[in-house]
């Protein structure tokens, strides 16, 4: 007997994909929805009456889906999503996502409808580890989906995003406008948007400053404390010398200035050091890091909100103005004319 995954297979498409077109509960595009019951006739697939009933149902969860790439959420992220459903009793599952690679080129997809198919009543799709492309195929087939620090120029009104590309200028003019010109960089990964984004505003900021980076001041890192940490012993061995450091991320910044005041690198006297994410914990640095705000709880609020409103009918009130701020505390320094 021919089952719902059988189906899937023959179709193209996800187990997801035919619960939906059996139950009629989400939109498919017509092509989806002939490709699937061409499938069923074919295999004399007969739904389960009960099944198609359960399946209609509101399930009151919602689903979250990130990888690894997307970051690591913070708890208190994670909480203000759970108390923006709390009012609509719906509770919220998560999942590792996979990623697609070319051996599985469809790994970040079926791990999706892996996390539809455990009954959520819609999506948030954290990251921009999905091509717009497929994540418009995507919301034709399930139309309840949000994207969270992504933006999607054709799902711009579920799009929840941040500037990155300014944000990594703003970073960049920054230790321009406090004197340094001997500037160090610990990346993160280059396979998301915004990481690209943040890492050409920042070089486009030093461009037009006349500035740039010496390919020895540049250490690849990964947005963990072990390369942060690594990235800063490195770069203390190479030539030149450099006054400012640039991280990619709180995490790695936080660990630079342990590994840069192990050697007895005064922060911010020596070396100054420019954070980005503007972590809880980075004002109990020592010294408070400097760094970029990136308000990942606020664009949280508005995309579960958005959610919330295709989902089950409300009006919730949504935001996509996020601005940039950066934070100043102590950990970089103005140079003097001296130091120049």
């Amino acid at each position: 007997m021919a089952t719902i995954r059988d189906v899937a297979k023959l179709a193209g498409v996800g187990i997801g994909t035919v619960s939906r077109v059996i139950s009629g509960n989400g939109s498919v595009s017509q092509k989806t929805l002939d490709k699937v019951s061409d499938a069923m006739a074919a295999l004399n697939f007969k739904p389960n009456t009960s099944a198609q009933s359960l399946s209609s149902k509101r399930y009151n969860t919602i689903g979250l889906w990130g990888t690894k790439s997307s970051g690591e959420m913070s708890r208190a992220t994670l909480t203000k999503i759970e108390r923006e459903l709390q009012p609509f009793d719906v509770s919220l599952i998560t999942t590792d996502g996979e990623s697609n690679s070319p051996n599985q080129p469809n790994a970040a997809r079926q791990s999706i409808d892996n996390l539809i198919n455990k009954g959520c009543d819609g999506l948030i799709i954290w990251g921009s580890d999905i091509q717009d492309f497929d994540l418009l195929q995507l919301e034709k087939e399930f139309p309840n989906i949000v994207l969270l620090n992504h933006k999607a120029e054709s799902l711009l009104e579920k799009s929840f995003a941040f500037d990155h590309y300014q944000a990594g200028y703003i970073a960049g003019q920054y230790l321009a406008d406090n004197g340094h010109k001997d500037i160090a960089y610990i990346t993160g990964w280059f396979d998301t948007t915004d990481a690209n984004e943040r890492h050409h505003g920042f070089f486009d900021a030093l461009n037009d400053n006349n500035l740039s980076i010496h390919k020895n001041l540049i250490y690849r890192g990964d947005y963990t404390f072990k390369k942060g940490f690594e990235g800063a012993n490195y770069l203390l061995n190479q030539e030149p010398s450099f006054t400012a450091l640039f991280c990619a991320n709180d995490q790695s910044a936080m660990s630079a200035i342990s590994a840069l005041s192990s050697k007895g690198v005064n922060i911010p006297d020596d070396v100054s050091v420019l954070g980005y994410d503007n972590m809880n914990i980075a004002s109990y640095t020592n010294p408070p890091l400097t760094t970029i705000n990136v308000p990942d709880q606020k664009m949280a609020v508005s995309a579960v909100r958005k959610l919330i409103n295709l989902c089950y009918g409300a009006s919730l009130e949504v935001d996509y103005d996020f601005g940039i701020e950066l934070i100043e505390r102590k950990s970089v320094i103005r140079l003097n004319n001296d130091k120049n």
